[in-house]
């Protein structure tokens, strides 16, 4: 064989080193970005971490203890028994696989370094992602590279490529979580590069004197074909084509080496997926394939399981058609948030022009799983929810390695230099667009704040106001006399309310108030029900009152105390919610949040806020838990007072 002049050993050598750089700068961003990235970031990966903890801290899949932990708790857990004899366990509702690989790498971190997750939980979950997720990223870079030279692309075609899957992939922003579809872009990455290689082999290569020359695929590439390729499937269930049309490559080039290679490779994944399943589930079947039964859908201690009652994104009940415009062009759009796919999807269109290519094999290969894996979800009516609160299509996202080899035949086809100036406004829109997500991965995109701040999309589940209206921090007065409550503030003061008497309008209240370190201030008032419904001065001081009669000053105080601000105003509902109780573990208080302020020009303090939070609670006798009084500076937004009533029954 004709060895390269030097020249051409030049150029190459030039050619690997551009490459090379675009790969390491590619990885630097991600790795900077994983070292400033917030952990437990969503419900989602702290369903995961939680059970990497509970692994390796407690040997268990369960995840009671760490759930309780409020900066652990997510919603994304299932509620399961093994049998009616067993108590109710909590269980994240992701397959166990990547969660017990990433604990076996915990376990050796905790015992080297001697971190803990819940101590030093942003140092060890930054660690671990930069093992779990830029170590793999750098290594799919460059297998990109290695596939896109066995496929025969041009450097000016493998640089822009490698430009996308560096810096303008969806990818990139959930590189710096933890999450699964990450890993399976890396496995179908070194999936597709190993089906190149043994499509080259098969199909021939073409020597210096352009006679073809056939060569025998290795067994290296199929036993990494059909390892990677299973792998993919356990981190992506809509995978499970990959692995089927991967398994019928193989067996087409070479049933013998499919038999001793690929499929025992494949088992590995595969059997650790099952294994592990059954030993957090007691059966083969994935938590997440019980949706809608009673591990997801129940009541727990008093507390109804957020998907009980979905909200917001998850509540959709969009039509297919706008749901699959918002997948592709709108607020969840594959070519919206990465528009360089249009690049992508011309190279598709020729592809279909070229079909015995090996390049467009595997064109086509990925453009039939995206039809179907978008298809297969557009069937999923009742989980029109584009994968939860986060910035792309992530169920989509293991596919991206085809995508990436699809923009091959419309970059080399390319001749105007007019388009070639287009394509580079199309990467730049991607990067834009990818990097205003970085370290947000579980918020909306930029696109979907745009749309919903023009109102042109609504999605947040609307709260019902309260009828009647509510203008006091109690919720009700109680209809049965004698009826008594009481409340501590932070400062250490107390609040005593009982009803002594009452028909059908009018009815005395007692109250005391006792502040911090003095004695209780004692005193009834009459109270009227028409006026507290209608957002008036309610209450007054009866007419011969005995000994003890409140002054105009204490009758003020009470009313302020009472209405939480210095003026009446109307509290504004902010939805439900369940606190557990104190005094009785198994039971929970269901609450009516609320809110409202006032402006005050105080004449020392200027301009400030009077804000009251309140936790209404039907339950109890006069409605309500807890109220919050804060009272902030309008001009600097400084906290100046803050008081907090809670309930005595709590």
């Amino acid at each position: 064989m004709q060895e390269p002049v030097p020249d051409d050993q030049s150029r190459i050598a030039q050619c690997g080193l551009i490459e090379n750089i675009l790969i390491l700068a590619a990885t630097a961003v991600i790795a900077a970005a994983v070292l400033q990235a917030a952990p437990l970031q969503s419900a989602n990966d702290r369903s995961r971490w939680a059970t990497v903890w509970s692994l390796v801290e407690r040997r268990t899949f369960q995840i009671d203890e760490i759930d309780a932990v409020g900066a652990w708790s997510t919603i994304d857990k299932v509620r399961y028994r093994t049998s009616e004899s067993e108590p109710w366990h909590f269980y994240s509702s992701k397959p166990p696989l990547l969660s017990s690989i990433i604990a076996a790498l915990y376990a050796v971190e905790r015992a080297v370094l001697g971190y803990g997750l819940v101590h030093h939980t942003a140092l060890v979950t930054r660690l671990l992602l930069l093992i779990v997720n830029v170590i793999p990223f750098y290594l799919s870079l460059r297998s990109l590279r290695t596939c896109l030279q066995l496929l025969g692309s041009g450097l000016y075609a493998r640089m822009f490529v490698l430009a996308v899957a560096g810096f303008g992939s969806i990818l990139n922003p959930y590189l710096t979580t933890l999450n699964n579809h990450t890993p399976a872009v890396a496995c179908a990455m070194f999936a597709i590069t190993a089906a190149a290689g043994i499509l080259v082999s098969r199909r021939g290569t073409h020597s210096s004197d352009n006679h073809e020359k056939t060569s025998e695929p290795g067994a290296r590439d199929f036993a990494s074909l059909g390892f990677f390729a299973a792998l993919t499937c356990c981190f992506e269930l809509p995978a499970a084509q990959m692995g089927v049309l991967a398994f019928l490559l193989a067996v087409v080039i070479c049933p013998r080496k499919t038999a001793i290679w690929f499929v025992p490779a494949a088992a590995v994944p595969l059997l650790a997926f099952f294994v592990t399943n059954w030993m957090a589930t007691g059966g083969v079947k994935p938590f997440y394939a019980t949706y809608g039964t009673e591990t997801y859908v129940y009541e727990h201690n008093g507390i109804p399981s957020y998907w009980t009652n979905p909200r917001d994104l998850d509540a959709n009940t969009e039509s297919t058609p706008v749901y699959l415009f918002h997948c592709i062009l709108g607020h969840h759009g594959l070519l919206s948030l990465t528009p360089v796919l249009f690049v992508a999807v011309c190279g598709t269109l020729l592809a279909l022009l070229r079909r015995t290519e090996n390049r467009s094999l595997l064109i086509l290969a990925g453009a039939l799983m995206t039809v179907v894996t978008l298809g297969f979800y557009l069937t999923r009516t009742e989980n029109y929810n584009y994968g939860g609160n986060s910035v792309g299509l992530r169920w989509m996202m293991w596919l991206s390695p085809f995508w990436w080899i699809a923009l091959v035949p419309a970059l080399e086809s390319i001749q105007r230099r007019s388009v070639h100036v287009i394509c580079g406004l199309l990467l730049a829109g991607s990067i834009v667009s990818v990097n205003w997500s970085v370290n947000r991965p579980w918020r909306p995109s930029w696109l979907f704040e745009r749309l919903e701040a023009a109102d042109w999309i609504h999605y947040r589940t609307p709260v019902k106001p309260f009828d009647p209206r509510r203008f006091s921090v109690l919720g009700e007065i109680p209809n049965v006399p004698q009826a008594s409550m009481s409340w501590t503030s932070s400062r250490g003061k107390t609040l005593r309310l009982e009803v002594l008497s009452r028909d059908s309008e009018a009815m005395q209240l007692a109250v005391q108030l006792t502040p911090t370190g003095e004695a209780p201030r004692s005193f009834v008032f009459a109270a009227s029900q028409s006026r507290f419904l209608n957002g008036q001065r309610w209450l007054s001081v009866p007419e011969g009152q005995p000994e003890g009669r409140a002054t105009s000053w204490q009758l003020a105080e009470i009313e302020r105390l009472l209405q939480g601000l210095p003026a009446i105003r109307t509290f504004n509902a902010a939805g439900p919610t369940w606190i557990p109780t104190r005094q009785n573990s198994t039971k929970a208080w269901k609450i009516e949040r609320a809110a409202t302020r006032v402006v005050i020009d105080d004449p020392a303090l200027g301009k400030v806020w009077h804000r009251c939070d309140v936790q209404y609670c039907d339950q109890l006798p006069f409605g309500v838990l807890q109220w919050k009084i804060s009272v902030t500076a309008e001009a600097t937004n400084e906290l100046l007072d803050t008081e907090t009533w809670t309930a005595d029954q709590h």
